[in-house]
């Protein structure tokens, strides 16, 4: 395959200096088991509010801002919960080798340290939550504890648990300004995060299929294939269409214009990401793809804009 990996190269070819793990290194390295680039997911939280109860955001924006940094946190604990576990399963993989954990710039006695810091500050700030956000923040931890110790590991159920953690989010962002849930975001949400996990399984498949070694980091992916991601693909992705008109039309304000406004650059959206998936071979990082493609950025602008001249006219 093209992108086949070379198994004769060292799973580890530049081992690690040890001049660079002392306390800046180390340092360093726990702000990397913390995934500061993906943070930008936990926007989500924002998301219901502001599409949804504009007016609740201004009146309860303490709340709001505390919801967001538990959703910053929790993912967090997380990840450095999952790589302490995965630390030798991340050594087999050609990139996850070179996380903190896994190239041994981080000890986990450090990362044991870290986890009790971000497991403190989350229970400071469920003190002051709102109950409804406690009980969806408690949800997202079990389920994605859950994950790292098992559902990761069965096909399907890894992708649809990935897809709930960032419904959990939308959810905690509407409770914590006391606004109405809306079923039709909910399910555009879980189906848009749906396609995306899908897209990366896709990218760790077509790049590690005549990999056996690096396979052994994920063994769900030897139950997809390249065909059958691209068919549940275009699946969720059409049904995140329907769920976005359907959101948009009942639950935002001069709906149906609205709708009509922003459709184009849904579509849009949705037909460039198959692009870059099945043609330009992305979607190992959603984060990164979405955020560093300029057409995609370009046409998000405009449809911001019109999604805001929908709801202004």
């Amino acid at each position: 395959m093209e992108h086949a990996l070379d198994v004769d190269k060292p799973l580890n070819p530049n081992p690690l200096d040890t001049r660079r793990v002392g306390a800046g290194g180390t340092l360093g390295g726990l702000v990397l088991l913390l995934r500061p680039r993906q943070w930008v997911k936990s926007g989500l939280v924002l998301l219901g509010p502001l599409l949804t109860a504009p007016a609740a955001v201004l009146s309860h924006t303490g709340p709001l801002a505390l919801t967001l940094v538990a959703f910053i946190l929790a993912p967090a604990s997380v990840y450095v919960f999952n790589d302490l576990r995965d630390r030798d399963r991340d050594r087999l993989h050609p990139v996850k080798r070179l996380r903190p954990l896994a190239s041994g710039r981080v000890s986990p006695t450090a990362a044991v340290g870290l986890l009790g810091a971000t497991g403190v500050a989350l229970l400071g700030l469920m003190l002051v939550l709102p109950v409804p956000v406690d009980l969806v923040l408690a949800s997202y931890l079990v389920l994605n504890l859950w994950y790292c110790l098992a559902l990761k590991h069965q096909s399907l159920v890894d992708v649809c648990v990935v897809a709930v953690g960032f419904v959990l989010r939308t959810m905690a962002g509407v409770f914590a300004v006391g606004a109405a849930l809306s079923p039709s975001l909910l399910i555009c949400v879980y189906c848009a995060c749906l396609a995306l996990s899908l897209g990366k399984r896709r990218h760790e498949l077509a790049r590690l299929a005549d990999d056996l070694d690096a396979l052994r980091h994920r063994p769900a992916l030897t139950a997809y294939s390249t065909a059958f991601l691209d068919q549940i693909v275009v699946l969720t992705l059409v049904a995140t269409l329907a769920s976005y008109v359907s959101f948009v039309w009942l639950d935002v304000r001069h709906g149906a214009l609205t709708a009509a406004l922003t459709f184009p650059f849904a579509t849009f959206a949705i037909c460039r990401y198959l692009q870059m998936l099945t043609v330009q071979r992305a979607g190992g990082d959603p984060v990164e793809d979405l955020t560093r493609d300029r057409v995609l950025l370009v046409n998000g602008v405009l449809w911001v804009a019109a999604l805001i001249g929908g709801v202004t006219l």
